[in-house]
């Protein structure tokens, strides 16, 4: 009885020497721990927006597909249901026109099938082209 009086103190001082090592461990490493979590977090931020801009764009090809994209639709319910295009440009030189812009997959890169809104001078919908690559 007298050896596990006195062995108990030992494994309870053993246990407290592991657990505050390991805490100490981790605090050294503190900062690229939480670098690692900051990474982790905007990766699925950006994995996020990619979704999303993925979606909106194979909603406006299925909405010209079926007929449902509205020619007098003004640039901000065009942008409210379809995002923000990937670039818009003054359209020189066309009668009518005056911007367009291009709406193009988030993850097909240059080869991928893109989509130009032409806007009139009041900035509504005049006409549209889906050209392949």
């Amino acid at each position: 009885m007298a050896k596990n009086k006195i062995f108990y103190p030992y494994l309870f001082s053993l246990s407290l020497a592991v657990i505050f090592l390991s805490g100490c461990v981790y605090l050294a490493h503190l900062d690229e721990v939480m670098f690692m979590k900051r990474l982790e977090n905007s990766q699925k931020e950006m994995q996020a927006e990619i979704d999303k801009e993925e979606r909106l764009y194979n909603k406006l090809k299925t909405d010209i597909d079926n007929g449902r994209l509205n020619k007098p639709m003004k640039k901000r319910a065009i942008f409210h249901l379809y995002g923000e295009p990937t670039l818009c440009r003054p359209a020189e030189g066309r009668a009518g026109i005056k911007e367009t812009c291009i709406y193009r997959k988030p993850t097909g890169g240059l080869s991928t099938q893109i989509i130009l809104l032409n806007l009139d001078t009041q900035d509504r919908l005049f006409s549209w082209q889906i050209q392949n690559p």
